[in-house]
């Protein structure tokens, strides 16, 4: 996606808006001197010692030594015109070394004649870049194992013809921002990451490939968030492959406003559906709820009633319903799996046989506790017919909160069965 800064003739006055919006583009011809050196930095909102090294080919880069450009620690590189073919040669970037373009659409790092299976930038400290395309066969090995706190935040960097993108793995966080993968594929996260988050991203794979991949030995501590971004997947390309075996908190796999398009795959792995996913207003796939439903059907198992207004848990074996999201099911108990706290409906419908003209009482219990505010009452058939209970509260459920239902007799120690029972539990913000 395109970011660019301008620098306009001496003496143009830059708008907040212009800076802010990154609308500028980076123009410059010939000989840089000192005060195009100083109109730069003022357009870019930087201090003269925010700028390190300008570069407007490979020579103005440290020289190469058996094929590799090792950059300097703690510093900027700010690369002003057009391509920088590193013709054979890689860059090892050092510790928060930074690399700024102009424009992601004519700021480009490539590297002619080196192996595509060879990465074009490699790093194991924090890395940041802005405004600028990178084209290779592989374009990065990121790999901060040993180095803690090291971080990624990228803003307007494009990956072009990049048939693996690459690996980056042991960061405390990754952030893209307003980025592109054009024609490419293949980013993989691994190790242990804190955050990934892309924001305003474009996708578009090449054949055959995936976009973004976690796989099963990736460990993220906090989410992996896409928000904002489109995916064009054609035929025999992925969009996102997120593995199942991967650890990812609860809700911690974040789609929100994501758009897919094109007759190829858009989600593997973790599904909308799995406890770990969280997809919100996307198009055109499944987004999550939370939701759950279980039941039974001509259940025999008495609920054995102690004393007289003794509610009890409903006895028998449960089965779960079609959609359950966010919860995990067993015999007559649903419990919340999410993260999120939030106010949730429960609604019961209840149908027991007990002694005649017994008054028969159920109540909603959460985490083993009954509301009072969800209590109904009916009486038990003369002729030993069932009758109907039907039950509801609001409640609020955090992540370990369970609901269950009881019965209770108001009118003998006499035992209940309830043959058929149907428990829907549903959001409601």
């Amino acid at each position: 996606m395109a970011q660019s800064i301008k620098l306009l003739p001496r003496g143009k006055i830059f708008t907040e808006a212009e800076v802010d919006d990154r609308q500028l583009c980076l123009s410059t011809v010939g000989t840089i001197d000192s005060q195009d050196r100083d109109d730069i930095i003022e357009a870019l909102a930087l201090t003269p010692s925010d700028i390190s090294q300008f570069v407007t080919s490979k020579d103005d880069f440290p020289s190469a030594v058996n094929g590799v450009i090792t950059l300097t620690d703690n510093k900027t590189y700010l690369i002003l015109d057009g391509t920088i073919d590193l013709t054979g040669d890689r860059l090892v970037c050092g510790q928060n070394t930074s690399l700024i373009g102009g424009t992601s659409e004519n700021t480009i790092i490539k590297s002619t004649g080196l192996s595509a299976g060879t990465a074009l930038i490699s790093s194991e400290y924090s890395l940041p870049m802005r405004f600028l395309t990178i084209t290779h066969g592989t374009a990065l090995d990121l790999d901060a194992t040993g180095n803690s706190n090291q971080a990624i935040d990228w803003i307007g960097v494009n990956f072009t013809d990049c048939a693996t993108i690459g690996t980056i793995k042991n960061y405390n966080n990754f952030i893209l921002t307003d980025g592109a993968f054009l024609n490419s594929q293949g980013m993989t996260f691994d190790g242990t990451i804190g955050t990934v988050a892309f924001n305003s991203c474009l996708f578009d794979c090449s054949a055959t490939g995936t976009a973004i991949i976690i796989p099963a030995t990736a460990t993220i501590s906090r989410r992996f968030r896409v928000i904002y971004s489109s995916f064009i997947a054609a035929s025999g390309e992925t969009a996102l492959n997120v593995s199942a075996s991967a650890t990812i908190p609860n809700e911690g796999y974040i789609l929100d406003t994501a758009n897919f398009t094109g007759g190829g795959t858009y989600i593997t792995g973790v599904q909308y559906n799995d406890n770990k996913a969280l997809f919100t207003n996307c198009k055109p796939i499944d987004n999550s709820g939370n939701i759950a439903q279980y039941y039974m059907n001509s259940n025999a198992t008495t609920t054995t009633i102690a004393g007289t207004n003794t509610f009890v848990k409903v006895a028998g074996t449960t089965s779960a319903g079609s959609f359950v999201e966010k919860f995990t099911l067993t015999n007559n108990r649903a419990t919340y799996a999410g993260s999120l706290i939030g106010f949730y409906k429960i609604t019961a419908f209840l149908t027991f046989t007990s002694g005649a003209n017994n008054v028969i009482r159920a109540r909603i219990g959460k985490g083993g506790t009954t509301t009072a505010s969800s209590e109904s009452k009916s009486t038990a058939n003369t002729g030993g017919r069932s009758e109907n209970l039907p039950i509801s509260d609001i409640v609020s459920l955090s992540n370990g909160d369970y609901i269950e239902i009881f019965v209770a007799n108001e009118s003998a120690v006499t035992n209940i069965t309830v043959s058929d029972m149907n428990v829907i539990i549903e959001r409601l913000n």
